[in-house]
């Protein structure tokens, strides 16, 4: 390979290992891994191939790489495994690698490591960097406050353009990289914003008062949810998001991609919620802990289910002289059921996203409705035939189409209401609302199919 090609960093990047080339030493050969490629390799592939070893094995290979490798690498962990980990080690490595963290994944990090773990490592470390840590420990890790960098830029009002720019020279490598840079006065509350574009436009001894903006920042509070600064950043278009303290001092900033990271663990944690599963729930995690988890929701469903199997049984006569009823009750409730997902799982997500306000319940009430018996003229009217032409029989067509199009307007209705009454007593709507739903509307539409069913049959 010629030199040029060797030297270049595209090069470099083709000497690193694939994730399919890392699971093949999930069964052994460890020590053939090379350092070099390893460290070329994405963290993220890194950190998915160490979920998969024991302790030991974890510790051998982040051995091979240097403290800042493998703290990009824990950084691409839940919290729970990378603190695991850190606490297998000396504490000469473990604190090497905290201090190459962002400052809020290391409090993360520490959240999740034993009181007594914690206060040993944070005193190995700098005291700034520790008092910053702790700092942010004091916020709940699911609101701004822990998802925030407090190393942000920050310029005085009173500066000039050239001072401000020698300035940020000498902060290049303490701060967080951005575009936007905030402007604090003397008791350091947040009084307006600028851009490196600005300053490399202006003249050097115009006052950064003359060129920064006053009113155009959003920005949230340290207590507030994580969902609310997504939604935030997401409304305001911004790059960044100031987290100011009720005095309007700048706490910190909360970057792009942290929003991309809570958006993706809350768009995971919902759905995992709705079903019944742990919302931190990890599909590598161990038996014991995902039982522990998922076990009392399915005691719930089975506890609902009961309620279907008892109106089934108040109907046993009337289904051992007509077997095909039971047939057809399958039918029914598999329609209802997936019709009132379809509402529910828009529902959540107008929700989620702020879109449904109080002014709106009864009108979404209303739409469900009739997009419930839209849908069941069009489905009970196609299953109907189809029921005609398995039994020859007509009253059995008119039963099931008379059936779903009552139980797909209760499907509507159900499908919105559940997530916001769930909304409404300051429940999450996302959890398990599916086992709520299906809880009600089962044991519903199979009432009415038989009730319709022993009414409308000659049996």
């Amino acid at each position: 390979m010629p030199d040029i090609i060797q030297n270049h960093a595209v090069a470099n990047r083709l000497e690193q290992y694939s994730i399919d080339d890392l699971m093949h030493f999930v069964d052994g050969g460890l020590d053939t891994i090379d350092p070099v490629k390893l460290s070329n390799t994405s963290p993220y592939d890194v950190s998915l191939f160490l979920e998969r070893l024991s302790s030991d094995d974890q510790q051998f290979i982040l051995c091979k790489l240097s403290s800042s490798d493998a703290s990009l690498v824990l950084a691409e962990m839940y919290s729970s495994d990378s603190a695991e980990i850190l606490s297998e080690m000396r504490d000469h490595r473990a604190t090497k690698i905290l201090a190459e963290l962002e400052p809020d994944d290391a409090a993360d990090l520490l959240l999740n490591v034993e009181t007594r773990d914690r206060e040993r490592l944070l005193g190995k470390l700098s005291t700034e960097f520790a008092a910053t840590i702790r700092n942010l420990m004091r916020y709940d890790p699911d609101t701004a406050g822990g998802v925030m960098t407090p190393y942000v830029t920050t310029l005085r009002e009173t500066m000039t353009v050239d001072q401000a720019i020698q300035y940020i020279r000498r902060e290049k490598n303490e701060t967080e990289n951005s575009d936007i840079l905030y402007v604090i006065d003397s008791h350091r509350r947040l009084v307006g914003t600028t851009t490196v574009r600005n300053l490399i436009w202006a003249k050097s001894q115009q006052c950064i008062a003359d060129i920064m903006e006053r009113d155009t920042i959003s920005i949230c509070k340290p207590d507030e949810s994580k969902q609310d600064v997504a939604l935030t950043m997401t409304e305001s278009h911004a790059q960044t998001l100031p987290v100011v303290d009720n005095q309007g001092r700048l706490l910190g900033i909360i970057t792009h991609d942290d929003v991309i990271d809570i958006l993706h663990e809350l768009a995971t944690a919902d759905m995992q919620k709705l079903y019944g599963a742990g919302g931190n729930e990890h599909i590598t995690d161990g038996v014991f802990s995902s039982v522990c988890r998922r076990t009392p929701w399915l005691f719930v469903n089975l506890l609902f289910s009961t309620i279907s199997t008892t109106v089934i049984a108040k109907f046993s006569d009337q289904i051992q002289q007509c077997a095909v009823l039971a047939a057809f009750l399958n039918l029914i409730t598999i329609l209802s059921d997936n019709s009132a997902s379809q509402v529910l799982s828009i529902a959540i997500r107008g929700l989620a996203l702020g879109e449904v306000l109080p002014s709106d319940v009864k009108r979404i009430y209303v739409k469900e409705i009739c997009k419930g018996f839209i849908s069941g003229i069009i489905i009970g009217i196609a299953a109907g035939m189809l029921a005609i032409l398995w039994t020859h029989n007509q009253i059995m067509g008119i039963l099931v189409f008379a059936s779903l199009t009552v139980n797909m307007v209760l499907a509507g209705l159900l499908g919105a209401f559940v997530p916001i009454f769930l909304k409404k007593m300051k429940l999450d709507p996302a959890n398990s609302s599916t086992i709520i739903l299906t809880a009600i509307l089962e044991p519903i539409s199979t009432f009415i199919f038989l009730r319709m069913g022993a009414s409308l049959l000659t049996i």
